[in-house]
Parts: structure tokens; C-alpha cells; sequence
């Protein structure tokens, strides 16, 4: 059965809400760079939810690439084999 439920982005923080969210002080954004994050953010948002209303449209289930279970924080991943990390 198809769900009609139409869904929604909530609306965009504040600029002093993103600024504290995205802890601009700590990382010394500016205020051009806080908007430009936040609006990058929410265009991911909107093409999640795109793809999500399409699938419900269709019947159609979400396929999910990769399991989100591990954000490999604890693990260190060695980019080159060579002892001082040099090519060739």
C-alpha cells in the first residue's frame, strides 16, 4: 500500500543556532562559511528525502549500500606500504 504522507526538511537554524551547532568558534568558520555548510547540508537533505519519497511512490524499498554500525574511529588506516610513508 502506497503512503501518502507528504514529508518536509525542518526549517534552517538560525545563523547563531548553526554557528554554535557546527561549533564555529572552536574551528573559526565565518559566518560565509557557517551558511555554506549549513546550505550544503540541506541540499543533501533534500536529495535524501527525494529518494526516499520515490521509493515509497513506488513501492520501491531503500536500498542501503553499507551498514552505518562502524565509523571506524578506533581503527588507523595506513595509506602507503613504504617505512617512511614514501612512494616508490
Amino acid at each position: 500500500m502506497k503512503q501518502e504522507a507528504q514529508h518536509h526538511l525542518p526549517i534552517k537554524p538560525t545563523l547563531d543556532d548553526a554557528r554554535q551547532l557546527l561549533q564555529a568558534d572552536i574551528y573559526a568558520y565565518t559566518d560565509e562559511e557557517v551558511a555554506l555548510i549549513v546550505d550544503f547540508i540541506y541540499r543533501l537533505a533534500a536529495i535524501d528525502l527525494t529518494i526516499y519519497e520515490e521509493s515509497l511512490r513506488n513501492d520501491t524499498p531503500v536500498i542501503h549500500i553499507k551498514p552505518y554500525d562502524d565509523d571506524h574511529s578506533t581503527k588507523s588506516i595506513p595509506i602507503s606500504q613504504g617505512k617512511h610513508r614514501r612512494t616508490g
